[in-house]
């Protein structure tokens, strides 16, 4: 596997991909400049570092110089820097020069060990780590390609479809994305991908994200914008206030879309697919139903 499929330079224009490709594996983030000698003494230790894990993470290099903004907004005082993005939340960081020791601390919790995988799994991961790297940069149709391949070659292989699902509906490919899952028998490894794509079905040709919150802003009983932005934070990853939306539709109208608020939360708990967060969104409904 090359570097390429571990190793990005992170502009403005893709760091909003690379947050997002946290929810799949870790994303540890290298504030660095070209002016700055420590950031320089550092930058072979993390390399070294991402050769042996070769995929299990991405080592996402920012030159604050480029991206000053990006740097703000992170809240990075000093180079080197370093912050770990789990599941698009800061999981931790470091700042200034750091051991090698004190690097794999951090990322020690979220990974299992290098090069330990048996060639077939081996394999298998890079390919993954390649696709979703594609993803992050935009390259969907390199992504498909690649899987058309993986799946040919290996038909049985589930984790191949379900991510052939993802990028097509990466694409708004919906009914190319709806096939594919629906020859997947395994009820439970298709689950979260049916749910996002009952969101982005019910997206389809609906106003913007900024148009609904004007609406929900403006009028309180509007349970129509309330249930559609709710439906764009679900795929924006921001689940807590999809949430909030959802219930308040449940609380004041079960008949809205009949009670598709509810059938909504219900999608979400489908998409966390296990996720600490189920357990407590299925008690907010169940208080909010009764």
């Amino acid at each position: 596997m090359s570097e390429a499929n571990y190793i990005v330079e992170v502009t403005p224009q893709n760091i909003n991909d690379v947050v997002q490709l946290s929810a799949r594996m870790p994303v540890l983030l290298d504030f660095w400049a070209e002016w700055c000698e420590p950031c320089k003494a550092l930058a072979p230790i993390l390399e070294k570092i991402a050769h042996e894990y070769a995929g299990q993470f991405v080592l996402a290099k920012v030159d604050t110089d480029a991206n000053q903004m990006l740097a703000q907004q992170l809240a990075v005082r000093s180079i080197p820097a370093l912050k770990l993005i789990v599941q698009g939340q800061l999981a931790g960081e470091l700042n200034g020069a750091q051991p090698e020791s004190e690097i794999r601390n951090l990322l020690a919790p979220y990974l299992g060990d290098a090069d330990v995988e048996e060639p077939e799994e081996s394999e298998a991961t890079d390919l993954v780590a390649q696709i979703e790297r594609a993803r992050a940069m935009g390259a969907h149709d390199q992504a498909i390609d690649a899987l058309q391949m993986a799946m040919k070659e290996q038909p049985t292989e589930l984790k191949y479809q379900t991510l052939m699902a993802e990028v097509l509906m990466d694409v708004e490919r919906l009914d190319d994305a709806q096939d594919v899952l629906d020859n997947i028998s395994d009820e439970k490894v298709k689950t979260p991908g049916l749910a996002r794509l009952f969101f982005l079905r019910e997206l389809e040709s609906f106003e913007s994200a900024e148009s609904l919150q004007y609406r929900v802003a403006q009028d309180s009983n509007d349970m129509e914008a309330r249930y559609y932005l709710g439906a764009t934070c679900v795929l924006a990853g921001e689940l807590d206030a999809a949430m909030e939306l959802f219930l308040e539709v449940v609380q004041k109208d079960r008949e809205f879309k009949e009670d598709g608020a509810r059938l909504a939360i219900l999608k979400v708990i489908d998409l966390l697919d296990g996720d600490p967060a189920v357990a407590r969104y299925r008690r907010r409904l169940f208080a909010c139903l009764h």
